[in-house]
């Protein structure tokens, strides 16, 4: 369904993280050029190696941004949520797609084809700001990924995750409580290790009186304790 003249279309552009601090004539460049769609749960919005098309902002629904092994093994590298755009690098760097992209809960994209993306960049220098900023977050979720996937313990990479899960949602706090927001296979595919190992983790967390659990939501008991579990120090 194409944006251009639709009512209201600034508004919702407006309301996703990534360009609430554009301005109004920006905002309107992006929303002349942007195509919006619906997405359904397992749909693959594009997969590795293939020739990167544009950008996608997701303004609803969750997507899961992976890579398979030639085992049909996956190693989840995060989860975007609405507000957040898939498929930066390709469109800087002009190669194809360096990862697969899945619908977890359906929801809508936003869509910018490279051309575009390109005119968007060239004209509207706050645009190609906003782009980068959120490029340079991705990277700091990615490294801090890969320091729990290759120097923690599985008990101490469950840990991590749910005190930053618990910052991320303001509640790390004792007492605070938030929900994980995904399932404990979705979790243990971006931890790279199994659900039981997710599932003995939070256990253990559990027993230690460092968190209540009631399906995903989780509650904080102990936030000292539960950063020291994070950081792989013994009970």
């Amino acid at each position: 369904m194409r944006v251009t003249g639709e009512r209201g279309a600034l508004e919702l552009l407006r309301g996703l993280s990534l360009f609430a601090a554009l301005a109004p004539d920006t905002l309107q460049a992006v929303a002349d050029l942007t195509v919006r769609r619906r997405v359904r749960a397992k749909e693959v919005l594009f997969r590795r190696g293939d020739p990167c098309q544009g950008l996608y902002v997701l303004a609803s629904g969750t997507v899961q941004v992976y890579r398979a092994n030639p085992d049909g093994r996956e190693q989840v590298l995060h989860i975007q949520g609405p507000g957040q755009a898939l498929a930066e690098v390709p469109l800087f760097d002009g190669g194809p797609y360096p990862a697969s992209a899945r619908v977890l809960t359906p929801g809508e994209v936003w869509f910018l084809s490279r051309a575009a993306f390109a005119q968007l960049c060239l004209q509207q220098p706050e645009f190609a700001g906003a782009i980068i900023r959120d490029l340079g977050s991705r990277l700091r979720r990615l490294i801090s990924l890969l320091e729990k996937v290759s120097l923690k313990t599985v008990p101490a990479r469950v840990a991590a995750t749910v005190l930053e899960v618990a910052e991320g949602a303001g509640s790390l706090v004792d007492g605070g409580s938030f929900t994980l927001g995904v399932t404990q296979e979705q979790l243990a595919r971006t931890l790279a290790t199994t659900r039981e190992g997710v599932g003995r983790a939070l256990a253990e967390l559990r027993r230690a009186g460092i968190i209540e659990q009631r399906g995903s939501r989780l509650r904080i008991l102990d936030v000292p304790r539960l950063a020291a579990r994070a950081r792989g120090e013994a009970p």
